[in-house]
């Protein structure tokens, strides 16, 4: 079952998180396997985490194969997933 993007209002309509783990939690038990971890790093307001909400399986799958077959994915891909970001203070950022 496919998942439909997070529109901008859904975003503002979300609840204020006072960390990343409250943030993680949320997203976990709203959408399970869906909401996927890709990596970290350090910045001025400390640290922030990279995730993707998978929003067609089937497509990031695909993606995901071909990239690491052949060191590139198409546009397919690319619309598979959202990204958020999720800083240690809680606050989030989502890729429209």
């Amino acid at each position: 079952m496919d998942i439909k993007r997070i529109s901008q209002k859904e975003e503002t309509e979300l609840p204020r998180f006072q960390n990343h783990e409250e943030a993680i939690d949320y997203f976990e038990k709203t959408y399970g396997e869906k909401f996927v971890f890709e990596e970290s790093s350090g910045t001025d307001e400390g640290s922030c985490f990279f995730y993707r909400l998978i929003t067609d399986e089937k497509a990031y799958i695909k993606g995901s194969t071909e990239l690491n077959a052949n060191g590139h994915v198409g546009l397919e891909f690319l619309s598979s997933f959202q990204p958020i970001q999720i800083m240690d203070n809680g606050d989030i950022r989502i890729g429209h």
